[in-house]
């Protein structure tokens, strides 16, 4: 396909250019919708984004306007090119000297793959070897590649059936790079996913709003500003980017095909944008908020970088503590929008029940406003405002939710806790359609197996672990010190492609053949869904409820709460761990490293440890440990002492401090990233060092207790070197737990 320009009579103006339009993954609706808009054509929505066949004024109305667009190809050959043979005749089978001069220098890119071109350097090195080899036949001379200002950008698609695609790629490489980010800050948004993300939340409706109302004043408020993209992009909807932004964004110059009347018309023109000016006296304010003051230095270099000074205001102040600016006062029509921390890649900014408190301020506040939230799978289930729309994004390379809504009385969600979920589990189950009987059948024979411990002693066990594939569940029993039986059932989380109904329909169906199977008071039921935690999430409470029982471990009473926390505050799968210690800690000074609950150090006190350390950073498990203590008539003081701490530097104060204990216990997290510890901590990585300080407190004679939960995790060479562990994986490995062996690793360690 060659397109030449024309300087005279402008006659080619009328063609059509069949062109495909890349989206942000996950945005190829609001792409679609977008370009409807700027060009008023019919526009295709396609797995990848969009297709349409347009004019070259509609062309480069796309290149010069769209903000979500991410790249635009104008194909120019299709054929099959299941090898590399194969793609090489397709390329050769093209005129380049239509498209591209020999002075002109181009590059090539390529994506996807089949079962015989799994390189993409490759296959673009293929195409390049038949354009190059076209033109050396033809002149004896041939054009240079120039990756970084090429005059022809050429682009090659594979799909997995092997058929391919060669286009000219008419944007200047991705159209997200606007060229005004100075400074990204952490985890920036890309700018077309901040436009797609404000397009999803109804931005063009809401600063349309004064055309179609008496509303004076609209608003855009993000709390969590960062570096300021949703804030850039909302003010480009509405007055356009600046000129020469636009036309940075026209790639391939050298091609041979571009209108040229119709590219200059419109990157000279009027930027055409998604709403029209609002009307006079109207004002449209964009506002920001951001505690870190790292990040609002980046917000107003950025600011200033795109041309926007005056439109676009951000200060220091921490939402939490400032939900509601002063400027925003009065302003009935509006749209709130944030990309709010998140994971494992920033710390998270509160807990459950501050982000309550905060949703609870912005509902008052701002009563009626439209808001969208970009927010990490894992805090998705939690999240306190009610949704009309959730949508999966990539950000950063990760998938993430958007969620959108509107403020109001009754937008606030309060989600039951885990003894009310169940009821209303149990409820739904019996009531519905859905069978769990193969469910119902391998839980009565766990529970026949298994009653044989109930009898020897032990009042926590493990019914059930995922051993169906349709029932990722986990069932543990606990027996009270009272004779009453609780049942804690945990949902490990649905992947986001199973249907949330389907899901909820089949764990209901679960919960209510589990009450029946084991003839359990329903009222003694909890559910909760296991998913990943991170920063204060992992201490942070599921609020509204409170149910706290005692049981019996050997001889020892200790505490289980069944509804506030992720865990119920003892591991049972350690208990022969537990056991373990006793023995070992007999007329000895135990340290407790990680000591959560310090059921552990509880247990070696009350079998005849001679005193124990336990050290944690979390308060809440170190108050919890206090009461465990207490249960058992022992004193927290000089002989059983609790230290809150970060154990990594604490450890290095011990090694300096010259102390020594005669058994050490060190049950590390697999994975942490609290924002009071000093680092985070990954213990595949760091457990030699976390050893070797321990090892340091430990007399000749003295042993070192190794557990952790990482799956995969191997012992360093080192350590096994330097030291002699014993690997006790198996040995305390409880009946309950043998269908999962790999899960848990431990060992004893002493000196050589």
């Amino acid at each position: 396909m060659s397109l030449a320009s024309t300087s005279a009579g402008h006659a080619e103006s009328a063609a059509v250019w069949s062109v495909d339009i890349i989206a942000p993954p996950g945005l190829e609706t609001a792409l679609a919708e977008e370009l409807r808009h700027l060009t008023g054509q019919t526009i295709s929505d396609r797995p990848f984004g969009a297709s349409a066949e347009l004019s070259a004024e509609g062309v480069y109305r796309i290149l010069a306007d769209s903000l979500i667009a991410a790249r635009v190809y104008l194909p120019i050959a299709r054929g099959h090119a299941a090898d590399a043979d194969a793609l090489y005749a397709l390329a050769a089978g093209v005129d380049w000297s239509a498209h591209l001069g020999l002075t002109d220098g181009f590059s090539v890119t390529a994506t996807g793959s089949n079962e015989a071109l799994h390189h993409t350097g490759f296959i673009a090195t293929r195409v390049k070897d038949a354009i190059v080899d076209q033109f050396r036949d033809a002149t004896g001379r041939r054009p240079s590649v120039d990756s970084e200002t090429p005059g022809l950008r050429i682009h090659c698609h594979l799909s997995r059936q092997g058929q391919a695609s060669l286009a000219i790629e008419l944007s200047n490489g991705s159209l997200h790079r606007r060229g005004y980010r100075v400074d990204g800050g952490e985890a920036p948004l890309r700018e077309n996913l901040a436009a797609g993300l404000l397009w999803r939340a109804r931005w063009p409706q809401v600063a349309a709003t004064s055309a179609t109302s008496s509303t004076t004043r609209i608003g855009l408020f993000d709390p969590m500003c960062g570096s300021g993209t949703f804030l850039i992009e909302a003010a480009f909807s509405l007055r356009g980017m600046p000129p020469a932004m636009r036309r940075r964004r026209l790639g391939s110059p050298a091609w041979g095909g571009h209108d040229a009347i119709a590219r200059d018309a419109i990157l000279d023109g009027p930027a055409r944008c998604w709403v029209e000016p609002p009307r006079e006296g109207t004002e449209i304010v964009l506002y920001g908020q951001d505690r870190d003051p790292l990040q609002l230095a980046a917000a107003h270099a950025n600011i200033e970088s795109a041309g926007l000074g005056e439109a676009v205001e951000v200060h220091h102040a921490d939402s939490f503590a400032a939900p509601c600016p002063d400027v925003l006062d009065g302003i009935e029509a509006g749209l709130l929008i944030s990309n709010v921390p998140f994971g494992e890649r920033i710390e998270s900014a509160g807990s459950e029940s501050e982000w309550l408190a905060l949703c609870t301020q912005w509902t008052r506040c701002l009563p009626g406003w439209f808001w969208g939230i970009l927010h990490g799978e894992e805090s998705g289930g939690s999240w306190p405002l009610r949704f009309d729309r959730r949508q999966t994004v990539i950000h950063g390379g990760v998938e993430t939710e958007f969620l959108r809504g509107q403020l109001g009385e009754k937008s606030l969600r309060r989600p039951a806790g885990p003894h009310a979920l169940a009821g209303r589990l149990i409820a739904q189950g019996r009531a519905g359609e859905r069978s769990a009987e193969d469910f119902a059948n391998r839980l009565k024979k766990n529970w026949k197996q298994r009653q044989s411990l109930l009898r020897q002693g032990d009042n926590a066990l493990r019914l059930y672990d995922a051993d169906l594939p349709d029932f990722k569940l986990a069932l543990d029993y606990y027996r009270t010190e009272d004779g009453e039986a609780w049942l804690d059932i945990q949902e490990y989380q649905a992947p986001r492609q199973i249907d949330p109904q389907k899901a909820r329909a089949r764990l209901a169906a679960a919960v209510a053949a589990a009450v029946e199977t084991l003839a359990i008071d329903e009222h003694c039921v909890v559910v909760r869904q296991r998913a990943r935690q991170s920063g204060r999430q992992q201490y942070g409470r599921f609020g509204g409820e409170h149910i706290e029982r005692v049981i019996r471990e050997r001889d020892t009473r200790l505490s289980i709460n069944l509804t506030d926390y992720l865990d119920v505050g003892l591991f049972i799968d350690h208990r022969m761990v537990r056991d373990r210690l006793v023995d070992l800690a007999r007329g000895k000074h135990l340290l407790n490293l990680f000591c959560y609950t310090a059921s552990a150090s509880v247990r070696a006190a009350v079998g005849g440890a001679h005193a124990t350390t336990s050290v944690d950073l979390s308060n809440t498990y170190l108050d919890w440990a206090e009461r465990n203590f207490g249960l058992n008539g022992l004193a927290v003081g000089v002989d059983h002492r609790l230290v809150r701490a970060d154990v990594l530097r604490w450890l290095d104060e011990a090694c300096s401090a010259g102390v020594s204990y005669d058994v050490i216990f060190l049950d590390p997290p697999s994975f942490s990233n609290s924002k009071s510890m000093e680092a985070d901590l990954d213990i595949q990585r760091d457990h030699p060092a976390l050893i070797e300080a321990c090892m340091r407190l430990l007399p000749a004679e003295g042993v070192l207790v190794f557990s952790n939960n990482r799956k995969g995790f191997t012992l360093h060479p080192d350590v096994e070197n330097r030291f002699q562990p014993h690997d006790l994986s198996r040995k305390t490995l409880p009946k309950d737990f043998s269908r999962t062996p790999g899960r848990r690793f431990v060992c004893e360690i002493r000196h050589r």
